[in-house]
């Protein structure tokens, strides 16, 4: 018997699961506002931070060279074109991948509205009732503004409006540590930004190790960042040439200045006004659902995925997680769902990368636990580029001789972490990993080296 799904949302989460539908012969309503098709990944988020990653990287490439032969002559930054051409490929692949096939799929029906849950089966848009077999939740999240309602929305950066831009400002106070603000007050600094970053705790990524965050943040005050930590920040005003913003360091008062402050302290569920009260589904301090791991929420027919779970936010576990409800819906068992191995990066320059416990984790849940550290200076890959800026870090279980976990902070980081997860997932014997046979010079060498490090 077909089934059909009534999606709220048009991020990842919703088209993986509309199109998954299809290809099992049901049948799927995507009932969306706000973003285009493609949601925050696309627009932004992951696309148009990592384009300008990637610019700000060659930026500061044009400026220092580890190569003493090589004298950088600097570049020229024309913000308009640089956020232009940004914009031109975000709407490229919104076009190929999202508006001009999903119209073309039989069995997806696209509506352009606020949808509102009706019961718990039907959704209420434009003015008229959809009946369907079960809805999806997939609405996604938004920056948390609090403390700032009371500024002009054009002293206030956040991810939603920052690649709007057509031109930067001469200075910005971050506030947040976190993976927006790490990635985007390094492209600001690397464009030619004056960016104070205000942390509340010692370090940033706060819910990492500290030697990831120091290590980050001891570079970056090199090229220019004012990393300020142990902040308690109290308010931010409008100045007479932009913000003001109140803070207690280290126990004594100070304020900053600067043209516009970012907010980056933590994402809000879009879960408010979509009607959750007229089937009794109640949400946490932050808008965040709670599901079983059939992602169905207290209304066994009301399911969710993405990031109004508030948990990884990621647009990969989205996508897993909407075809675990689409599997569900057809009364498939779910498979084996391990969050442990799920493997995350933080696109900044070095990258910050990680997968499953830290050493710190691990003993803090009396796992016993061994490290081996790789320095960058002694992976071939690296150092023959002449690069000696991070470190891999593996974490290995000595009874069963499996990871655990890793952490990395070096080039390319990201890259390392689908081995690692598989490592870990298969439970493949780290000696196995040590022994093994890789090309000298690539990154994954730095996976075998440091495993061998556990057996002298």
């Amino acid at each position: 018997m077909s089934k059909h799904l009534l999606i709220l949302g048009g991020g990842t989460a919703a088209v993986s699961a509309a199109t998954d539908m299809v290809s099992r012969g049901g049948t799927a309503t995507i009932i969306h506002e706000g973003l285009p098709l493609g949601g925050c990944c696309l627009h932004v988020g992951c696309v148009p931070s990592k384009y300008l990653i990637r610019a700000a990287e060659q930026v500061h490439l044009t400026q220092h060279s580890p190569f003493p032969g090589l004298k950088p002559r600097g570049v020229d930054i024309d913000p308009a074109s640089l956020f232009s051409d940004l914009r031109a490929k975000v709407t490229e692949l919104r076009e190929r991948n999202y508006q001009n096939p999903l119209p073309q799929m039989e069995g997806i029906t696209l509506i352009r509205g606020w949808g509102k849950i009706a019961s718990p089966t039907s959704v209420e848009v434009n003015g008229q009732v959809i009946q369907g077999d079960a809805i999806l939740i997939a609405t996604g999240s938004r920056t948390n503004l609090a403390g700032t309602e009371h500024l002009s929305d054009d002293l206030v950066l956040r991810n939603e409006n920052f690649f709007d831009l057509n031109q930067l400002p001469e200075s910005v106070i971050m506030l947040g540590g976190g993976y927006i603000a790490v990635e985007l007050s390094q492209v600001m600094t690397r464009l030619g930004v004056k960016v104070t970053t205000l942390q509340r705790s010692g370090h940033v990524l706060s819910s990492q190790p500290a030697y990831l965050g120091k290590a980050w943040g001891e570079g970056m005050k090199k090229e220019g960042l004012n990393l300020i930590c142990n902040v308690d920040f109290q308010k931010v005003e409008a100045g007479e040439k932009g913000v003001i913003a109140y803070a207690q360091v280290d126990g004594k008062p100070q304020t900053f200045t600067a043209e516009k402050v970012f907010m980056s302290k933590g994402r809000l569920a879009n879960t408010d006004r979509i009607g959750l009260e007229r089937i009794g589904i109640e949400t946490r301090k932050n808008g965040s659902l709670d599901v079983n791991d059939r992602m169905q929420t207290a209304c066994p027919t009301v399911y969710a995925a993405g990031d109004v779970l508030g948990g990884h936010m990621l647009v990969y576990t989205a996508s897993a997680e909407a075809e675990r409800v689409v599997a569900d819906l057809f009364g498939e068992a779910p498979s084996p769902w391990q969050p442990e191995s799920i493997p995350w990066v933080v696109f900044s320059d070095p990258q910050i990368a990680g997968v499953g416990l830290s050493g710190e984790e691990a003993r803090e849940q009396g796992i016993e636990v061994e490290e081996a550290e790789l320095p960058v200076n002694r992976w071939p890959r690296f150092s023959t580029a002449n690069q000696d800026f991070g470190f891999l870090k593996m974490f290995r279980h000595p009874q069963t001789d499996t990871l655990i976990g890793a952490r990395a902070f070096c080039p390319e980081a990201g890259d390392l972490m689908s081995e690692l997860s598989l490592i870990m997932r298969y439970e493949i014997p780290l000696k196995e990993i040590a022994n093994s046979l890789v090309p000298y010079l690539t990154l994954t060498e730095g996976i075998q080296r440091c495993a061998a490090k556990f057996y002298g």
